[in-house]
This record gives structure tokens, C-alpha cells and sequence, in this order.
């Protein structure tokens, strides 16, 4: 008895599915651009942390020292700051190791050679690099630098200035553009719902002759309600799978030229890398946003 019923409910899903096929390819198209929108977020966000990583490889805070500034005081400032919890590593180049350092990246450079060799000294400062364990603790690590006044006396500079704006621009074009995504995510979620919405209550005007019968002879809620929800996830399902097709070629397009911007950031092989957790969030987020619509229709067009 429970197979044939389940066997008739699934039956009237589809039989609901053929008859409104305009207003169904509808509500799958909304649905699918839903998915596109969140799956583009899903992208800005893997790509955006893919990029704030390398930022954060790439800035740090150099503290230069004073010409006469004792090695073992820059060395016991270094521990100092390795304690730091914000601190991941601080990297110490002496006068000495800064000078070879700047003649190898110049070799090829005769006329800055030929200065340095007429200068007759080493116009370079001792530096520590500080890099911190994320970007936005750079500014407790620049506070804590400059309130320490045991090593003021050896202090030449401290340059986060220039990379504070650079964190703090990227940062909020970042978030400018993550936000505006979300935001459309919710937009295309809720009328993807009304959509839904709509084209169920619509199937169960046309049906509401049966569904009358159906209360006649005893039929329960659930055993009026369960086709119209079937058929929301169906048209949930088929959603998702068809923003999987349009998506894969999208990543395999895009990727070589993310690429080009961020070295190291292959899109298209975190997507394989993913592809089956990937593609039971699409199918289970369109599955979602139709039943949800369904219920949601079907609890109100009962009541009324």
C-alpha cells in the first residue's frame, strides 16, 4: 500500500511537471541564476583569500636600525617580538648581509656599482622584517613597535605606513565585492522562492477540484502536499545540475587568466579537486530552495 501510494505521488509530480513546462523551465531558469550568484560568490571568496594570502606573503613591517646600533640589542628586540602571538617570523639582515644582498640583485647595474664603490661605505641600515600571522595584525605589531620605548634610541624607521594603505584599500574592495555578491544572493534567493512560490500555487489552482476530493475522502495534508513538493525538488535538482554544466566550462575558461593575476592559483584544479562536494551543495541548494518554495505555497494555499 505505502509503494503504490508513493508510486501515485510520484507519478502526479511528473504528470504536473509536462503539464506547466513553460512555467517550470521559469522556475528552474530563476533558480539557476540563484545558483550562478552563490557559486560566483563561493569563487570571489576562494579567490580573495587566495590573494589576501599572497598579499600577506608579500608585506611586512621593516624596522631599520641607526647606523650605530648595538647587534645584540637588534637581536634582543627580535625576540622580543617573536614572543608576540601576532608575530609569525621576523627575519634579521645586518648592515654587512643588507649590502651583498643589494649588489647581487644590482650586479648587472655598472653605474650603481660604480657608486657604491665611490661612496667608499655602506649606506645601508640593519632591518628586521616582521610578518604577522594575518594581515590584520599589523597594526598591533606597528602599536607595539612604537610604544616600546627600550629600543627608541635604535630605531631609524618603521615603514607600515605605505603597506597599512595597501592592506586597508584591498581589504575594502574585497569586502565592497563580496558584499555586493551576497547581496544579490539573497535578491535571486527570495525571488527564486516567490517564483517557485508562484508556479505551485498556480499547479494547485489546477488541481484544486482533485485536492477537494482528496480532503472529501480522507486524504491527509501530507499525502495532498507531497507531490507539489517532489515536484519543487525535482525542478531544484534539475536546476542544479544545469548550473554545474554552465559552471564547469565557465572555471576551465577563466582559470588560465586568474592565473595570470595570481601565480599559484589554479581555479580549474581546485574545482576538480572539489567537484563532489561542489556538486552536492548545488544539487542540495536547489533542492532546498524548491521544496522550501513548495511548502511554503502549499501551507497557504490550505489554509486558505
Amino acid at each position: 500500500m505505502i509503494i503504490n501510494k508513493t508510486k501515485r505521488i510520484i507519478k502526479s509530480a511528473l504528470n504536473d511537471l509536462l503539464r506547466n513546462v513553460w512555467l517550470n523551465i521559469a522556475t528552474m531558469s530563476i533558480i539557476i541564476v540563484t545558483l550562478f550568484t552563490v557559486t560566483t560568490m563561493v569563487a570571489v571568496d576562494i579567490i580573495g583569500n587566495f590573494a589576501l594570502g599572497s598579499l600577506q606573503e608579500k608585506i611586512d613591517i621593516t624596522i631599520q636600525f641607526e647606523d650605530d646600533a648595538e647587534e645584540n640589542k637588534i637581536l634582543e628586540f627580535r625576540e622580543d617580538l617573536e614572543e608576540l602571538p601576532e608575530v609569525r617570523s621576523v627575519e634579521y639582515i645586518s648592515k654587512e648581509q643588507a649590502l651583498l644582498n643589494f649588489k647581487e640583485s644590482h650586479k648587472d647595474n655598472e653605474y650603481i656599482n660604480q657608486s657604491l664603490e665611490e661612496l667608499g661605505e655602506n649606506p645601508l641600515f640593519a632591518v628586521l622584517n616582521v610578518k604577522a600571522t594575518a594581515l590584520d595584525q599589523y597594526k598591533t605589531i606597528d602599536d607595539y613597535i612604537k610604544s616600546n620605548e627600550n629600543y627608541d634610541d635604535i630605531i631609524e624607521k618603521v615603514n607600515f605606513k605605505e603597506n597599512e594603505k595597501a592592506i586597508n584599500n584591498f581589504s575594502v574592495i574585497l569586502k565592497t565585492i563580496k558584499d555586493s555578491i551576497f547581496g544579490l544572493a539573497v535578491l535571486f534567493i527570495i525571488m527564486s522562492i516567490l517564483v517557485a512560490f508562484n508556479t505551485i500555487r498556480l499547479a494547485m489552482y489546477t488541481h484544486r477540484a482533485e485536492i477537494e476530493i482528496m480532503r472529501l475522502v480522507g486524504a491527509s495534508n501530507w499525502y495532498i502536499k507531497m507531490p507539489f513538493v517532489i515536484e519543487g525538488a525535482i525542478l531544484g535538482i534539475l536546476a542544479g545540475a544545469i548550473t554545474l554544466t554552465f559552471v564547469y566550462p565557465i572555471v576551465i575558461y577563466v582559470s588560465p587568466k586568474i592565473a595570470q593575476f595570481l601565480p599559484g592559483l589554479d581555479l580549474h584544479a581546485y574545482f576538480l579537486n572539489n567537484i563532489f562536494s561542489f556538486t552536492l551543495f548545488l544539487l542540495a541548494l536547489g533542492m532546498s530552495l524548491g521544496v522550501i518554495s513548495s511548502l511554503i505555497a502549499i501551507r497557504r494555499y490550505l489554509k486558505s
